[in-house]
């Protein structure tokens, strides 16, 4: 399987932690499987995603768009593993919804619970692309929020453009980002970060703090 950014791991990642895992399965991989297949096999392509992070004080959101593309000239049928980050500051999503892109409009798709994540699958004709929707909304018990990216590693290639909004309360204090934002704006009473990458293949997760 492999691990999208942002939470996506191509089974990316992308999410948001986009971040997700692939592997060519009829199926999604059992909660506590981490084979890892490998990109040169995996036809499916994670190449772009959209995420906005919209921390409060108590709960983090997440809403995402995630971009796949079938390269080959045959099926494909390949299990995602969503990631989300969860430690005792971070709880498990106690809301998460996936749609798929159908005719111009999303669709709700079926996935399975783990541990620290969400599973699914898609099916690919040759050379088709898909349009994911992730959203998920988690409670926190610290001054921070976490977006998973850095399993975008496990594509063993960059996604081509990822771009990021953290949406943050004017009323928070000492914030600090661990990403130097394109743009910054103030929205009445919040302030949104903006920052595009091309070719992204982080080495860490981004988050913002606040005291």
């Amino acid at each position: 399987m492999k691990r999208l950014a942002g939470g996506l791991i191509l089974v990316a990642a992308l999410l948001t932690q986009l971040a997700c895992g692939c592997q060519h399965d009829s199926g999604v991989p059992p909660a506590g499987n981490n084979d890892v297949a490998s990109t040169r096999q995996n036809p499916v392509r994670f190449y772009r995603e959209y995420v906005t992070v919209e921390p409060s004080a108590t709960r983090t959101a997440v809403t995402a768009l995630y971009y796949f593309r079938n390269d080959s000239d045959e099926s494909s049928t390949v299990g995602i593993i969503y990631p989300f980050p969860v430690d005792r500051n971070h709880l498990y999503p106690f809301q998460t919804k996936v749609w798929e892109e159908r005719r111009d409009s999303f669709e709700p798709i079926g996935f399975v619970r783990g541990e620290t994540d969400v599973r699914w699958t898609m099916s690919f004709t040759p050379r088709e692309e898909k349009l994911i929707k992730v959203r998920y909304v988690q409670e926190i018990s610290s001054n921070r929020a976490i977006y998973i990216v850095t399993t975008t590693k496990l594509w063993e290639r960059p996604i081509e453009v990822a771009e990021f909004e953290f949406r943050i309360p004017a009323s928070f204090e000492g914030v600090m980002l661990s990403f130097t934002p394109d743009r910054t704006e103030s929205h009445g009473d919040t302030i949104v970060h903006y920052r595009r990458y091309t070719d992204f293949f982080p080495d860490e997760n981004l988050t913002v703090s606040w005291d």
